[in-house]
């Protein structure tokens, strides 16, 4: 396949699994929502905000270092895999006995505590199914990937709707996260066993040694900016109650399940950034420029429904008592921009090899966020956390394009930003326009400010020559995609 048909196969593939999974978490988290108490669901959200952070610690840039390796070095899959997953077991049991002793002293009840723990297990299993799921990555087979990402979300919503059944309240929910994950690191080991490469554990402590070295910058980076995701919800209980908590996880969690979005966009490039970095650094600087373009085309689609229909989706979707968080809603959905952009930048330093840059960066945002958590949250109450979530990933991408700037490549945003924006108002002025009528004039709205979208974009002359070019040629990936697969799947039989 051609690199355009694969990016395109990839995308398609990614925006496929993010709405499916993107649709089923979501599902998942309303059903949470409206079966507990504001309380309950505050508890849930700081238990999984808890976890995620020892999972982003135990990580430390591995999997991320794992793909760029294998994209250079393809023949070397075999042995880096072995070692790789040798040491994912060593971190992991380290991690675990740092969260047995700091559980101890929290400042909770005896459910909390049990919950935060095994959660913590059910966390740790997607750094393990991390591991392998590199190798899909790095030879960009992401329709398996997706495919595992889509099937552990919609066992969790089994699961959780099992558990609410039975009635088992918030143990039942870990334990419900910890088998889906659990499974999920299973598939992706079969899948990587049957069609790449047999795994066997190696210990190999150069190796360790060499990818620690490299991990460790960019994952305190991508640590801080996931710990960033979930400062808002910690800082809060820690500077109210849990009442307020459950309040903005509302709009929150509904706003954070579309990060799969971006996630799953940026992860196709990734092995392009590492190939071109160092091979043709004037081919990167395009693919940097088209890329961030393209983020910012997705992001204001969302941002404009966001902003314009805040108060149905949150009525619909949450219910009357989480009205008071609309405006909350509101600005989550306007930095839903910058935040999309902010997805690229983790990937861009990895390639060119700077992750000593991003890391200093990413503690500068860091702390500015929570600078201006403390300082709004009082005033504020549960909008605090989403004035800061706008103006720290505001700062935050500028810093890194700035960055990236010094590096030899420019973003040219100012020339690419304005016509989205424009096409975006034009979007926005429809959806407000219809969003008090009846549902089919509604849904009528919604597709017609979509197409106004679209139309603005064209009239403004957005895109390129070479951009349309290359939409057209990577949109006849279907037979090429078939045939390789039917290759593989030959000669694994």
């Amino acid at each position: 396949m051609k690199q355009s048909q694969t990016i395109v196969k990839n995308a398609v593939f990614g925006i496929a699994s993010s709405v499916i999974g993107g649709a089923v978490y979501l599902a998942t988290v309303l059903t949470i929502a409206h079966k507990v108490s504001v309380i309950e669901f505050g508890k849930y959200s700081f238990v999984l905000a808890f976890a995620m952070f020892f999972q982003l610690l135990a990580d430390a840039g591995l999997s991320r270092m794992m793909i760029r390796e294998i994209a250079r070095e393809p023949e070397s899959v075999g042995p880096l895999v072995g070692a790789c997953a040798s040491l994912i077991w060593l971190v992991s049991l380290a991690i675990c006995l740092l969260v047995g002793i700091i559980v101890v002293f929290l400042p909770y009840g005896t459910d909390v505590k049990m919950a935060a723990f095994v959660m913590s297990f059910a966390t740790l299993a997607t750094f393990h199914a991390a591991g392998y799921s590199a190798v899909l990555r790095a030879f960009e087979d992401n329709e398996l990937n997706y495919l595992g990402f889509i099937l552990q979300k919609i066992l969790l919503l089994v699961f959780i709707l099992v558990v609410i059944h039975f009635k088992t309240g918030l143990v039942g929910f870990v334990v419900a996260h910890l088998v889906s994950n659990v499974l999920l690191w299973n598939f992706y080991h079969i899948v990587v066993a049957k069609f790449y490469t047999p795994i066997k554990l190696r210990v190999d402590v150069p190796l360790w040694k060499s990818l620690l070295l490299s991990a460790l910058p960019m994952g305190g980076g991508v640590m801080l900016r996931q710990l960033a995701l979930q400062l808002d919800i910690l800082v809060l209980t820690w500077m109210t109650n849990l009442t307020t908590v459950g309040l903005f996880s509302g709009p929150y969690r509904i706003s954070m399940a579309l990060r799969t979005v971006p996630q799953t966009l940026a992860l196709p490039l990734y092995p392009l950034y590492s190939r071109t970095a160092h091979l043709a650094p004037g081919r990167f600087a395009e693919v940097y420029q088209q890329s961030l373009k393209f983020f910012i085309l997705i992001s204001i689609p969302f941002a404009a429904f966001f902003l314009s229909w805040s108060k149905p989706v949150l009525q619909l979707a949450l219910g009357a008592k989480f009205l008071p968080a609309l405006p909350a809603m509101q600005l989550l959905g306007l930095g839903l921009v910058p935040f999309f952009m902010s997805t690229l930048f983790q990937y861009l330093f990895a390639a060119l090899d700077e992750q000593k840059r991003f890391l200093i960066s990413t503690c500068i945002g860091s702390a500015l966020r929570i600078l201006l958590l403390v300082l709004l949250i009082p005033p504020f109450h549960f909008v605090g956390p989403a004035i800061a979530f706008v103006c720290a990933e505001t700062v935050i991408v500028g810093i890194w394009i700035y960055q990236l700037t010094k590096l030899g490549y420019s973003a040219n945003l100012g020339t690419t930003i304005w016509r989205p924006i424009a096409a975006g108002a034009a979007m926005a002025l429809v959806l407000y326009s219809v969003q008090v009528s009846s549902l089919p004039w509604q849904l009528g709205g919604a597709a017609l400010s979509l197409v106004i979208y679209v139309l603005a974009l064209l009239a403004l002359r957005t895109f390129s020559n070479e951009e349309i070019h290359q939409a057209r040629e990577g949109i006849a990936f279907v037979s090429p995609f078939v045939a390789s697969w039917a290759k593989k799947l030959k000669r694994d039989t």
